[in-house]
């Protein structure tokens, strides 16, 4: 897999574009949050920079097994990193489900775990492990 950007997004200096909220299961149907600035051109490079940002769970761990997804939002949003307008529940199924208050909102992608993995892979057998 070969990706499209001619610097990777967690080795620019630049401002962050986008926005990340990392959810992870805390048990007992209760949901974490982590919000956090990203750099990218589009939602994909967003998440690869959080990927690959030293330190990242994401991408230190193949399986990372309380993750619910994370959400990936154009632009920094005060609001959003204090109290993001997440929603949050289980299915019939017992699966997570991840919904926006902010229905107009054109500009937030919700990545699924198996989607973050695949992604983590690509990267991994392109650039190594994270820093």
């Amino acid at each position: 897999m070969t990706f499209t950007w001619k610097i990777p997004p967690w080795e620019r200096f630049e401002d962050c574009k986008y926005l990340t909220v990392m959810l992870t299961d805390a048990g007992a149907g209760q949901f974490r949050f982590t919000s956090e600035g990203v750099r990218g051109d589009d939602p994909i490079e967003a998440l690869a920079d959080l990927l690959m940002t030293p330190g990242s769970l994401l991408g230190l761990m193949p399986s990372y097994p309380a993750l619910i997804g994370v959400v990936v939002r154009r632009g920094i949003d005060s609001t959003w990193i204090a109290e993001p307008p997440i929603q949050v529940d289980r299915d019939d199924r017992g699966r997570w489900q991840v919904a926006i208050a902010e229905a107009d909102l054109p500009d937030v992608t919700v990545f699924t775990p198996s989607e973050i993995s695949g992604l983590v892979s690509r990267l991994q057998s392109q650039y190594g492990r994270t820093h």
